[in-house]
């Protein structure tokens, strides 16, 4: 696979660049540090591989997440190969997209086309492989230079094997957990604890065994005392048994002594529950007769001392109506008050002068209107006579021009100053005539300025602003609205006399003073009608209770007649005789009931208990009590030995606590079994992968010896010149001289890496060729050897194609290549 075209969108600190490789085989790209070279070949293998954002860490290429913000991230690689067909892989990731490592798009020949059918032709290696063994970077020799030398030489030794360096970190990962779980000497990891804690279990099992055998002797000897205890009860129980008999006996003869009393007291008694329930009702339903006499007396005595005149009530209440109208009517001229006073304001307000003449007569408003018809017009205004003056100016001017002009041409100077002459004299006529018209118009206007100023003092008028016909029609007006507040008021009187009347004819009614105004008389007579009502109601009651008095009165008399009836059925005289006679049944039948409970409890032992011995009967039961002692003394010593054998044998383990140790043992052996298996199976890892390690680089070393002596060669500028596989790697010097390799120096072991590592690389060519990407690892090398450099490449890149990513201005012009440039703070190359 040859790589074309690399083509970046946005990736790092790149945008929008493009490089179409015109090389198959060695490829330079130029440029200064932080100019975008690694980047470059980050994007490379991210592109193949998948983006790393954050968590999805890798060695060498940390997150290239575009600096801007700007989306999308990534862009694409377009490779052909060997028949000419190309392939071009495109990866973009966007915010969202929660693969992180963005979406890959496979176009074989403009058609898309699945994944494997690209990553089928380089056998399905992945990110890592390609990192390992394809690229040639800074952070690869700063790896290297971390290895102890030790580790160096294992990882030269193992290049023949793919992943030999990640297969290395997991055997070594594989050791540290097997030395996490046991070390021979150490006491600290897990096997080695349980180790010593089986020790102590089985110890403490063997011991707790010892205990156990003890606790089984104890245990008879507990069961022995227990059978004892068992017996001695059995037989205290048969002789609190007896004792109990003979109590029941003694507690029998008293009550066989009680039974014969009760029946002494005996007798019989002639009483009829029936009729002494009818008796107690029939006195009882006489009391509430009496009760509801002594009541509807009352209630007549307090209702008949009532007096109310429903006539003169219902006389006034018919008024109402009349109070409602008045109280509208009322309402209404108030209104209308309101109204008038209103439309009169207005009038003042609208004509101000109009204040001026209302207390004026109507003869008086005649002779004012008769005095304003007389009045002369207002004066007009008397122009002065100064246009005759302006004539008299003229003349003088234009005989003053004569004079001038005499003296140039006495001709026209003679005309203008006869010209000027005439209208002099003109001028001074008409002026003289117009000043005598002038003085005669202004006394005339002074004569009716005075008349028409001596009106306005005497009424108080404006002239020039007051209309006097309109003025008077106000009046009119405004005089015709009084008349009608005057007629208002006068029915406003009206109303309240009749609604006073009222007032006072409810208030001698009612015999207290009362509100007069509407609201108050409307609530006087609803309270009023209120009254009516209820005192015919109580009219109605009171013969209703009369009624019901007289038939309670005839009830009373017949259930009295019924009552002695009753009592005389049983020969008493009254319900106190018949009480004490009732209470005798009760006793008689009380006493019923104890003889009858004593003889059921009795039984058949009555006959027994007639012929009984009293004071045999306490001998025998004294007797049966000293027994009864004698047992509890025995079986609280057997209590007291059996407590002090249980004692000692809760102090001892039982079958449980040897179960619990058995058990603790187990489990201490389960764990380290699971513990040595886990041990034994990191162990078992890691040798495996050594093993393998050793089985793939021995197949594969010994093809990779050809290549890598001669890139071994170049790279030492011929100190080295022979590699030899034997069980150990040695090196031949220039002067015949062999060497092992843990012999070579951190330098010379470090280029022998190196050049394996791109032997590796030439090995796998036809199954695996992609290309090399090399990345400032010759940063260090001086100019003698950079010409070593240029062969070396040109020799790789004639079965591989190589990028070369460098800063070195003096190896470009070495390798003699078109170059592509990077150009440092810039985007773009």
């Amino acid at each position: 696979m040859r790589l074309k075209q690399i083509k970046i969108i946005n990736f790092g600190q790149l945008s929008d660049l493009t490089f179409d490789l015109p090389s198959d085989n060695l490829n330079v790209f130029f440029g200064q540090n932080e100019s975008g070279k690694s980047t470059t070949v980050a994007f490379v293998k991210q592109v193949m591989f998948g983006f790393y954002l954050r968590n999805n860490a890798s060695p060498f290429f940390e997150d290239y997440k575009p600096l801007a913000h700007v989306s999308p991230m990534g862009g694409s690689l377009i490779f052909e190969d060997e028949d000419g067909s190309q392939f071009k892989l495109e990866r973009l990731w966007a915010k969202g997209d929660k693969t992180k490592k963005g979406i890959l798009t496979v176009i074989k020949d403009g058609q898309q086309v699945p994944e494997s059918l690209f990553f089928d032709r380089i056998q399905n290696i992945d990110g890592n492989f390609y990192t390992d063994s394809f690229i040639f970077n800074q952070d690869m020799l700063g790896q290297i230079a971390k290895l102890s030398q030790a580790d160096l030489l294992e990882r030269i030794y193992y290049l023949g094997a793919a992943n030999s360096g990640q297969l290395l970190d997991l055997r070594e990962d594989f050791t540290k957990e097997a030395g996490k779980l046991f070390k021979k000497t150490a006491k600290k990891p897990e096997v080695n604890q349980l180790l010593t804690q089986l020790e102590d279990k089985r110890q403490e099992l063997t011991e707790t065994q010892k205990q156990f055998e003890s606790y089984e002797a104890l245990n008879s000897e507990v069961t022995s005392e227990e059978q004892k205890l068992n017996d001695e009860q059995t037989q205290l129980k048969k002789l609190q048994e007896q004792s109990q008999k003979l109590k029941k006996i003694q507690e029998n003869l008293t009550n066989f002594d009680q039974l014969k009393k009760l029946q002494l007291e005996q007798k019989k008694v002639d009483f009829d529950s029936e009729n002494f329930q009818k008796a107690t009702e029939l006195t009882s339903q006489k009391k509430n007769l009496l009760q509801n006499i002594t009541s509807l007396q009352s209630r007549l005595s307090s209702d008949n001392e009532q007096n109310f005149n429903f006539e003169e009530a219902k006389k006034l209440i018919r008024q109402r109506p009349e109070l409602l109208q008045w109280e509208s009517q009322y309402r209404a001229c108030l209104q209308k008050a309101k109204q008038l006073q209103f439309e009169e304001e207005q009038l003042l307000k609208l004509t101000p002068e109009l204040g001026k003449i209302l207390n004026l007569t109507e003869t008086e408003i005649d002779e004012l209107r008769s005095k304003y018809d007389s009045l002369p017009p207002k004066p007009e205004k008397v122009e002065s006579a100064s246009n005759n003056k302006n004539l008299l100016i003229i003349g003088l001017v234009v005989a003053a021009l004569g004079l001038v002009l005499c003296a140039v041409s006495p001709l026209v100077g003679i005309i203008c100053l006869l010209a000027g002459a005439g209208l002099a004299g003109y001028g001074f006529y008409q002026g003289k005539q117009a000043e005598e018209v002038y003085k005669a118009k202004i006394k005339e206007n002074q004569a009716a300025e005075n008349i028409r100023r001596a009106f306005e003092e005497q009424y108080q008028l404006d002239l020039d602003k007051t209309d006097l016909n309109n003025l008077i029609s106000q009046y009119n007006d405004y005089q015709a609205k009084e008349l009608a507040l005057k007629a208002n008021n006068t029915d406003l009187e009206e109303i309240k006399s009749q609604a006073g009347q009222l007032a006072t004819n409810l208030e001698k009614f009612l015999k207290r003073p009362i509100n007069h105004n509407f609201e108050g008389l409307k609530d006087e007579l609803e309270q009023l009608d209120d009254q009516v009502e209820e005192k015919r109601h109580d009219q109605d009651e009171q013969i209703h209770l009369q009624t019901s008095l007289k038939e309670t009165e005839q009830k009373v008399k017949e259930v009295d007649l019924e009552l002695k009836a009753v009592l005389a059925k049983d020969g008493v005289d009254n319900l106190e005789d018949y009480d004490a006679l009732y209470q005798e049944s009760l006793r008689q039948a009380k006493l019923q009931t104890q003889i009858a409970a004593l003889k059921e409890s009795l039984g058949d032992s009555l006959d027994n208990l007639e012929k009984a011995d009293p004071e045999k009967l306490v001998q025998e039961l004294n007797q049966v009590q000293k027994e009864i002692q004698l047992e509890q003394d025995k079986i609280g010593e057997i209590r007291q030995q059996l407590a002090q054998r249980q004692v000692a044998q809760a102090n001892l383990a039982d079958s449980t606590a040897v179960f619990e140790a058995k058990q603790n043992l187990a489990n201490t052996e389960t764990s380290f079994i699971k513990a040595s298996q886990e041990y034994l199976a990191d162990m078992f890892a890691a040798k495996m992968i050594g093993r393998a390690l050793d089985i793939a680089s021995n197949e594969r070393f010994p093809k990779m010896l050809a290549d890598a002596k001669e890139y071994f060669k170049l790279l030492t500028n011929d100190r080295y010149i022979d590699l030899e596989l034997d069980k150990k790697i040695t090196v031949t010097r220039k002067d015949g001289k062999k060497r092992e390799v843990k012999y070579l120096s951190r330098g010379t072991s470090e280029q022998l890496y190196f050049a394996l590592k791109l032997a590796f690389v030439h090995q796998i060519k036809d199954q695996i060729n992609l290309p090399i990407l090399i990345d400032d690892s010759f940063v260090n090398f001086d100019d003698r050897r950079t010409t070593d450099i240029k062969e070396l490449l040109n020799k790789i890149g004639e079965d591989n194609q190589v990028l070369i990513f460098t800063a070195q201005s003096a190896l470009v012009d070495k390798l003699d290549r078109p170059v592509l440039t990077f150009k440092k703070g810039s985007t773009n190359a």
